[in-house]
């Protein structure tokens, strides 16, 4: 007995959908843009959480690419796997009913009513229900994602196999093509979720543990630059030929980005309203890093 819905087999009807999405967006463009986007969203978070707008840092490429790794690697290699496998379960299911037509009725009611279960749990996730439930990042995506799948999947194996109609090649095309989207948009979702909490935590231990994270810094200036903050010590040179004659300690170096330095104070991570310092870093100044990792006295 043939397969219903006619024309190739889902292992085809894959790869023709593949295909089609390729000449929209290259694959390793694809990959490329998620991973500068993710990259983004979590640096783009940790300096806004340490007070520094991100208009004012310019980072390479590898930058963004690296910060995303351990945010994008396992939602991409898990939803490329379901995709991989959605072809074999696919064609294993059909042949299935195809045996055992009895089975297909309640295949298709067991479909349905774990996607319309899995839809609801998503909303009432989307909606804060119950409050005192502390959910997952996943929770909405996953459940979203999965209650679209199988009742879309559920459609289909009523009207190709229960009712006997037959879909046409592009209406095949066009509903695997949506049911690839729903899987990778709630990917996207939790991505950028994950990304941010992550961009929050990296802030939190260059807070916590600035001795474990950043390097001490030694600037030397030519003029007085009125540094101000916790632990910031200033010492007049007395060579009358220096060419800096001040000396700033207590200080470590955030980040050299975009023509600048930016320092903190060694206790600006324990003492409320301390800033962050953009320095030139264009030879007017003097910077010195130090090995020192212990942590700074803050009363």
């Amino acid at each position: 007995m043939a397969e219903a819905g006619g024309g190739d087999g889902p292992g085809q009807d894959i790869a023709r959908v593949g295909r089609i999405l390729a000449q929209i967006v290259a694959p390793t463009t694809f990959i490329a843009s998620v991973l500068m986007y993710i990259g983004t969203i979590r640096l783009n978070t940790m300096y806004s959480e340490l007070g520094i707008n991100s208009s004012m840092l310019s980072f390479p490429f590898q930058e963004y690419v690296m910060r995303s790794v351990k945010v994008a690697d396992e939602p991409l290699a898990i939803v490329l796997l379901l995709l991989l496998m959605a072809p074999f379960v696919h064609g294993v299911l059909i042949r299935f009913t195809l045996w055992h037509r009895t089975a297909l009725g309640w295949t298709i009611l067991a479909l349905s009513t774990l996607g319309a279960v899995s839809l609801a749990v998503a909303v009432a996730a989307m909606a804060d229900w119950p409050r005192s439930w502390h959910q997952p990042l996943f929770v909405k995506p996953l459940f979203l994602s999965l209650g679209a799948i199988l009742l879309v999947y559920s459609i289909y194996l009523y009207t190709t196999l229960h009712s006997g109609q037959v879909m046409s090649s592009t209406g095949q095309i066009v509903q695997r093509t949506a049911l690839v989207a729903l899987a990778l948009l709630p990917m996207l979702w939790y991505m950028d979720d994950h990304a941010r909490e992550m961009g929050k935590e990296d802030a939190k231990q260059i807070r916590e543990h600035p001795e474990e994270i950043l390097v001490a810094v030694v600037v030397y200036a030519p003029q007085q630059l009125n540094l101000e903050g916790p632990g910031i010590q200033k010492t007049p040179l007395t060579e009358p030929n220096a060419k800096f004659r001040y000396r700033y300690t207590g200080l470590r170096l955030l980040i050299e980005s975009n023509q600048r330095y930016f320092v903190v104070p060694a206790c600006w991570g324990t003492t409320p309203g301390a800033r962050a310092i953009a320095l030139p870093a264009d030879g007017s100044i003097r910077l010195e890093t130090l090995n020192v990792a212990n942590k700074p006295s803050c009363s």
